[in-house]
């Protein structure tokens, strides 16, 4: 087939049109794919939260994870936008309150690690001394304290990834 000259634009003004066409939406501007990764992340944290309530401690980790890293995303791509944001007083309000429930979490978590640790140690006496039955009941402890400790652990996080979600709240 030959193209003769007046028909070459419009052929190339078609091929163009369609290769536009084929290409979604959301492709053409990214602050709609920064709004995706933040439904993403917040399904993601709300998610993690009922996991963990729900002792789902694994899937609650690897939801708390994916949750982090879609955030980490957005504050790689968009850090001017986030310093020129503000948080209302009301949301300021509620930032203040997760920071601390995170500390407190974090507070808890750190005691029971030195709960277990210490546990661990008095139940490696016992077995020492041949008291077998008593060192499996103080181990059961230490895996109890470890498990309530990471969970304390998961909720800090997810408390820090609340402050994530209104940091970047706008996007919604």
């Amino acid at each position: 087939m030959v193209v003769t000259e007046r028909r070459a634009p419009v052929l190339l003004g078609l091929i163009i049109s369609l290769l536009l066409a084929g290409v979604p939406a959301g492709a053409q501007e990214a602050p709609a794919d920064h709004a995706q990764i933040y439904k993403r992340a917040v399904a993601a944290v709300n998610t993690a939260e009922k996991k963990l309530a729900g002792n789902f401690t694994a899937e609650a980790k690897a939801l708390v994870k994916e949750a982090k890293s879609l955030f980490a995303i957005l504050q790689k791509e968009m850090p001017e936008e986030v310093k020129a944001r503000e948080l209302t007083s009301s949301q300021e309000d509620q930032y203040e309150a997760n920071k601390k429930l995170a500390e407190d979490s974090t507070a808890q978590g750190q005691r029971l690690e030195k709960a277990a640790e210490e546990k661990q140690k008095r139940g490696d006496r016992l077995e020492a001394q041949g008291q077998m039955d008593a060192a499996a009941q103080v181990q059961r402890e230490v895996l109890r304290d470890l498990n309530l400790a990471q969970k304390a652990h998961l909720k800090a996080a997810i408390y820090h990834l609340r402050n994530l979600q209104l940091t970047f709240g706008y996007l919604n």
